[in-house]
């Protein structure tokens, strides 16, 4: 499998007195997606803001494509990673979806202005996505749900090979949150791309991911292709009792 972004030996904090990641090492590959799973504050947030570059001073080794992370200008980055936050956006009110899609391909503006090859993503994208209708509608119109669509849409305009989100489906219902992990997939296939989120919803991370990392206290304590997950390991990482249960070889967690 083809390394997209490796991490080494990465730890962190934001004051001496205790790390929030400690010695983390994981490669991520084309063609996958990776969910990361933890309670809050067990460095989730943390570890996306520095594979990003949000955050320096750390220890250890961050590479994209084999060059070092810390050498990436924020034009290069910007063109190589496309980052959802949790963060709320802050929208302009006169943008259209159009507007605010076409938005992701500012780092690839020449002069100011977006060319044809521009347009051509954003219809591609648009029509990928399902779109089309919401084209001319104001974003400050949209539902949650389709306000996140729209955000996956733009991360998607810069057609990279490396897509980071953070807690994507956290304000989603379950019809929206299934449609974003469809996406996710699509968005895979299309882009041989190397995907990585965390996660709250440990049920669709076994369903939709390919590979699950468990964090701990700033540790990994469980990194697999598998499709189940102890109990035990949950019960470390969540610091509460869980359940399972299988059904046609699938397992639910509760």
């Amino acid at each position: 499998m083809e390394t997209i972004c490796s991490i080494k030996n990465l730890s962190f904090s934001y004051n001496s007195s205790k790390k929030v990641l400690d010695n983390i090492s994981f490669d991520i590959h084309k063609n996958e997606i990776v969910g990361i799973l933890g309670k809050n504050g067990s460095g989730k947030t943390t570890l996306l803001n520095l594979i990003t570059g949000f955050l320096n001073n750390y220890s250890g080794e961050i590479t994209l494509y084999r060059q070092n992370i810390k050498d990436f200008s924020l034009t290069s980055r910007a063109k190589t990673i496309a980052y959802i936050q949790q963060s709320k956006l802050t929208i302009p009110d006169y943008y259209n979806v159009e507007d605010f899609i076409l938005d992701g391909r500012r780092p690839f503006r020449k002069f100011g202005f977006y060319n044809k090859k521009d347009y051509d993503i954003l219809d591609k994208i648009i029509n990928q996505c399902s779109l089309d209708s919401f084209r001319k509608r104001q974003v400050s119109s949209l539902s949650g749900g389709e306000l996140q669509r729209c955000i996956f849409a733009k991360a998607l305009m810069k057609q990279c090979e490396l897509l980071i989100f953070d807690e994507p489906t956290s304000a989603m219902d379950i019809k929206y949150q299934k449609d974003f992990f469809e996406l996710t997939s699509i968005a895979k296939q299309n882009l041989e791309a190397g995907i990585l989120l965390s996660i709250h919803d440990i049920n669709f991370a076994v369903k939709y991911c390919d590979r699950l990392i468990v964090l701990d206290s700033g540790s990994i304590i469980y990194d697999n292709y598998s499709k189940w997950i102890t109990i035990d390991i949950l019960k470390k990482a969540f610091d509460t009792d869980f359940s399972e249960t299988c059904s046609e070889e699938k397992y639910f967690y509760y």
